[in-house]
């Protein structure tokens, strides 16, 4: 039950976040969120065949944690990130660079403490290293989607 109301809270947190989005800024940077949240989407379908990290729970937990993750918190920052650091390849890659060291070694350590996940053969920095070539890839991708323009 406390995992249900965690999931929920960081869906619905994330989203009321964007009642302060500009509706202009979101249709600008929605095809590249979701193009990363698909790549991360690929990530946690081929996390249980090649056991990278283990949820507790099964596979319901597993789907539900998956789900409120990328649609929320995964999904909500993308929008932010590049609203706030878009144009600056520096400030964009540095701003990624805390977050995801924060979600690969603080956060994981947090949610293993909290039995959500647990990194199995995907260690930490391997973890942080594919989370933030996606960054890369997806600065790239807006950065062609809109023709170079900022």
């Amino acid at each position: 039950m406390l995992h249900n109301i965690f999931r929920l809270s960081m869906v619905l947190v994330s989203w009321s976040t964007l009642l302060l989005y500009p509706k202009k800024e979101f249709k600008r940077f929605l095809p590249v969120t979701v193009f990363v949240t698909g790549l991360v989407s690929i990530l946690l379908i081929l996390s249980s065949p090649y056991r990278l990290w283990r949820v507790s729970g099964g596979l319901k937990s597993k789907i539900f944690n998956d789900l409120s993750f990328t649609l929320g918190p995964f999904f909500v920052a993308n929008l932010w990130v590049f609203r706030l650091a878009y144009g600056t390849i520096w400030q964009y890659l540095g701003i990624n660079l805390v977050i995801d060291y924060l979600l690969a070694y603080p956060v994981s350590s947090l949610f293993k403490k909290m039995n959500i996940y647990q990194l199995d053969r995907l260690k930490p920095l391997y973890f942080f290293s594919i989370i933030y070539s996606f960054a890369i890839l997806a600065y790239g991708f807006q950065y062609f989607f809109r023709g170079g323009r900022r």
